[in-house]
């Protein structure tokens, strides 16, 4: 029996912070304040428990994650690359694969992948990328593109926006130059 095609689902937005700044921000910062819920249909995080491999912070390591609704899911990082660690412009790379889904979701999708993507942009910026693709059930493909998707758009782009304002909160305030009159 073939495997349904993931249905895959991409943000993108521009931080005014260098790559390896707004890396070392979203990739190890809690997701309880990334990802809040929409309209009560799509659940919040409210922990990540069950680390195993140490820090999450490299290939194998994993954790699951808790929803609002009592639901789960497991993360295990399948790439993880600093921008600039191989060469000064070279992108980095946050990707996981997402499994064990419980509650509402395992009756929908079967797994489900996610990579970020932080690329050198003009001077001082960056552009991250988040895809995320869903692997539906048998016979679930319109409910996730259709159905569920749409909302899940939505809710993408308010875990970028959040994931946006955690990097421009960091950067230090400019300091005025001194009044010389």
């Amino acid at each position: 029996m073939e495997r349904e095609q993931l249905v895959m689902f991409t943000v993108v937005g521009v931080s005014f912070s260098p790559p390896d700044i707004a890396f070392d921000i979203v990739v190890p910062r809690d997701d309880s304040t990334l990802f809040k819920g929409y309209l009560k249909v799509l659940p919040a995080v409210v922990d990540t428990v069950d680390f195993e491999g140490g820090d999450y912070d490299h290939p194998g390591a994993s954790r699951t994650v808790k929803l609002s609704d009592g639901g789960s899911f497991r993360e295990e990082i399948v790439r993880y690359e600093r921008p600039g660690t191989t060469d000064p412009d070279a992108a980095g790379h946050f990707d996981y694969d997402v499994t064990l889904f419980t509650g509402i979701l395992s009756r929908i999708v079967s797994e489900g992948i996610a990579r970020w993507t932080y690329a050198p942009g003009s001077t001082g910026r960056t552009h991250i990328m988040w895809t995320y693709g869903y692997r539906p059930l048998p016979g679930r493909r319109f409910l996730v593109k259709r159905v569920i998707g749409p909302l899940w758009m939505q809710y993408m782009r308010r875990g970028m926006a959040a994931a946006l304002t955690a990097v421009a909160e960091s950067r230090p305030a400019e300091v005025a130059p001194p009044d010389e009159s």
